[in-house]
């Protein structure tokens, strides 16, 4: 987040170009996608062994996110773009992990810890919506005009000789991801609706 928001080096360590965007390098997001890697894969291991996450879209999503961030460390690739996808569009997790938790230690009603939970549900939803819908849509679109343009006139295999491929990946998953992310976005919906309807 305040690589993105505050300190903006997503933005100023590199130059304002197709080429700064997709090939600079950023400090933050190599440190940030060394964590992402890290917590994805472990993500991925453990998630295989609790029934209520061993899931196909669950699996799919840890897969996705820990093969971009390798891709990212391994071959200096969108670090402009990673630490929006790797971090900022994390942010309604922290909400939705303190959701999660009161599941395993449910509030009682009228409590101040049932109104922290009804306080973090809400914050979820909007930050869900700002980051992971309309925030996403708007450096997909960027993301995909710089790389369909690298791809096309010859730049990606310029600065990532033979590694094309890797720019592809970036599109696909960044596709798929925001895919399962509207996914998701309709289950929240409904259950929004449900907890305002009680």
């Amino acid at each position: 987040m305040t690589s993105w928001h505050i300190t903006k080096s997503a933005h100023k360590a590199i130059p304002s170009t197709l080429e700064g965007r997709l090939f600079g390098h950023i400090p933050d997001a190599e440190q940030l996608m060394v964590i992402v890697f890290s917590f994805q894969f472990w993500d991925l291991i453990v998630s295989m062994m609790i029934p209520e996450h061993n899931a196909f879209l669950y699996l799919a999503h840890h897969f996705m996110a820990a093969l971009i961030a390798y891709f990212s460390l391994e071959y200096q690739y969108v670090h402009h773009y990673a630490i929006y996808a790797g971090g900022v569009s994390e942010f309604s997790s922290i909400f939705l992990f303190l959701i999660e938790l009161a599941k395993y230690f449910p509030p009682k009603d009228n409590t101040p810890f049932a109104t922290f939970i009804f306080v973090c549900q809400v914050f979820f939803v909007i930050s869900f919506f700002s980051y992971r819908i309309i925030g996403w849509l708007k450096v997909s679109i960027s993301l995909w005009s710089d790389g369909l343009s690298a791809l096309k006139n010859g730049t990606a295999e310029q600065y990532r000789p033979g590694k094309s491929y890797v720019l592809v990946t970036f599109l696909l998953v960044n596709a798929l991801l925001g895919s399962l992310q509207v996914l998701w976005s309709f289950e929240i919906l409904k259950a929004a609706a449900k907890i305002l309807g009680e």
